[in-house]
């Protein structure tokens, strides 16, 4: 698979979870972008980008931030930028905006924003080294840049369970590309060989138990998890659900099933 369809199936897989996307059990979005805004630490007035803005987590919660300042999210689905605007307008926030725009290709001058960020998003593309480079270019000097990113523990064991029984149906588990800066030294290293100065990567679990099992398999339609499963039939799909449900079931105490959501937060500063 080239990265020209790499990209179109992503592109149709947040299309398609986007409805589902602002789904309890998927609620780790917004504790983290909560949290990686006030990282910022914004005087109030600056221009921001927040790439790979998803249905505006990341954006909105920055929006709070900055009373004389101003947010553009950008995403290439369709999708979810609907749901962001729909946020924001029940909302009546006034100081973001949302365009259709591939991350790969900014459509903005160089050295435009204050700061940029990018949640959950980075590690989309294979070449991360390459995007972030293409990221700095949009940030004016001293600017501040923050990304997330999950650590290499990760929703573990859930995900690795359901990994494992995916391969008995035959679905081959593609290159994991966030695994390139899943721990704090290879997400230091990416920033260190980006140039960036003042680096720090802060490390945060927003775990949290789930109900059910239903709530992970929530997880599992409602996002990236969604283009794996997608390749089962029918039928398929229905059975692995079942037998998936059972062992993640398995794991359940009297609080619930823990999901461990290992964010890893790693910021620095343009020359």
């Amino acid at each position: 698979m080239d990265a020209k369809e790499r990209k179109e199936i992503l592109k149709k897989t947040f299309d398609m979870v986007a409805d589902g996307y602002e789904n309890d059990a998927l609620r780790f979005f917004s504790k983290s972008a909560c949290y990686m805004a006030e990282c910022f630490k914004f005087k109030g007035k600056e221009h921001v980008l927040d790439v790979a803005t998803g249905t505006g987590h990341m954006a909105l919660a920055i929006s709070k931030h900055l009373p004389k300042g101003k947010v553009i999210g950008i995403d290439f689905s369709e999708g979810m930028l609907s749901q962001a605007k729909a946020k924001a307008d029940k909302a009546g926030v006034n100081n973001v905006q949302f365009l259709e725009m591939d991350m790969q290709a900014l459509e903005f001058p160089k050295e435009h924003f204050d700061a940029v960020s990018c949640a959950f998003g980075i590690f989309f593309v294979e070449y991360i080294a390459g995007q972030l480079k293409h990221i700095m270019e949009k940030i004016k000097p001293s600017g501040k840049i923050i990304i997330s990113h999950f650590h290499e523990n990760n929703f573990l064991p859930l995900a690795e369970l359901f990994n494992n029984r995916l391969r008995k149906y035959g679905v081959e588990i593609p290159p994991q590309t966030w695994k390139q800066i899943a721990t704090e030294e290879r997400a230091a290293s990416l920033y260190k060989n980006a140039g960036l100065n003042d680096i720090r990567v802060e490390r945060k679990n927003h775990g949290y138990y789930l109900k059910n099992a239903e709530e992970w398999w929530n997880i599992v339609w409602y996002a990236g998890f969604r283009r794996l499963v997608s390749q089962l039939s029918p039928t398929d799909l229905e059975k692995f659900k079942k037998e998936h449900m059972k062992e993640i079931d398995a794991l359940a105490t009297k609080e619930g099933i823990w999901l461990d959501v290992e964010v890893l937060y790693t910021i620095g500063t343009k020359p």
